[in-house]
């Protein structure tokens, strides 16, 4: 009898671990398609954002948030219609503006979700070749409004070669 409580108690012990295991292998696969779908709504950005689109399905204004802020390399702060007048009036050309790679789910918090990627800002020179302007660091921030992921802003830090 004294084996088999101490076989059962061997067992409980044991589950807990196991079910963790099993809940963080689903939080990590839940986070994975969150990561991808928050991707895509960040590449969806940088189109409207090229494109200049500033109202309607896929728009900067339908994709950002009414509370959208970016802090830009410089330390400025601009809100929502600030950084679309912005957009406005960069001039773009086939093959430059933002291109995100390494994009990074971070953190989840409810309806809350924080990102990072490593951008590289292309332009185009004196000579019209389209050369690497600007590297940054970015802090992505996304919310869920009534079950759709919105952006809701941006922190770009500069990386400077040393």
């Amino acid at each position: 009898m004294r084996n088999v409580c101490v076989l059962i108690l061997s067992i409980v012990a044991c589950m807990p671990p196991a079910v963790l295991a099993q809940e963080k292998s689903q939080a990590a696969a839940g986070n994975a398609a969150l990561e991808k779908k928050l991707f895509a709504l960040e590449l969806k950005w940088m189109k409207a954002e090229f494109d200049k689109k500033m109202a309607g399905p896929d728009s900067m204004g339908e994709l950002w948030t009414d509370d959208f802020f970016d802090v830009l390399p410089g330390g400025r702060v601009v809100n929502k219609q600030e950084m679309m007048d912005l957009m406005a009036k960069t001039d773009r050309q086939p093959g430059t503006g933002a291109f995100p790679d390494h994009f990074k789910l971070k953190a989840v918090y409810g309806n809350v979700a924080l990102a990072t990627d490593h951008t590289v800002i292309k332009g185009v020179d004196a000579n019209g070749k389209i050369v690497v302007i600007r590297e940054m660091g970015v802090l992505r921030m996304f919310v869920r409004e009534k079950g759709k992921w919105r952006v809701a802003g941006a922190g770009l830090v500069p990386i400077v070669s040393q």
